[in-house]
């Protein structure tokens, strides 16, 4: 079984948990956890207690943005449970992705599905623009 954790700064991680599940249901354990100035109980506590309730199954920390401090306190992690890959940038396409592929996943699986979400950034005006250029309709 596959678990997502998704760690963000502000609310991200919760909206992109809700989000997936109402596109592909609540079969896969994902975990949202959000970074704020005033919280209660910090980020690395929040996933030392979810990572507590795992067994040996692989896991997916998804971060928002490389280089800033959620990302940089989920790298403290990762060096202490093999298990779990550590992918940040996350976006929807990731998520689905990561939470519908079936079999076990190698490296070269799980690099195409990181490089086909990085491909699902698309500057849509210029889709429109080649179509009305070509004469194309959408």
């Amino acid at each position: 079984m596959v678990t997502i954790i998704l760690v963000s700064h502000g609310e991200l991680a919760q909206g992109l948990k809700q989000t997936a599940t109402m596109i592909i249901g609540d079969s896969v354990s994902i975990y949202a956890v959000s970074a704020f100035r005033d919280e209660d109980e910090p980020v690395l506590e929040q996933i030392k207690k979810i990572l507590t309730r795992l067994d040996q199954t692989t896991t997916y920390i998804l971060t928002d943005i490389l280089g800033g401090s959620v990302n940089n306190e989920m790298l403290t992690v990762v060096k202490n449970y093999p298990q779990i890959h550590l992918i940040t940038g996350m976006n929807l396409p990731l998520v689905i992705s990561l939470a519908t592929h079936s079999g076990k996943m190698n490296e070269e699986d799980l690099a195409k599905i990181i490089q086909e979400s990085q491909n699902a950034l698309i500057d849509c005006k210029k889709l429109l623009v080649g179509s009305i250029v070509e004469g194309d309709e959408l």
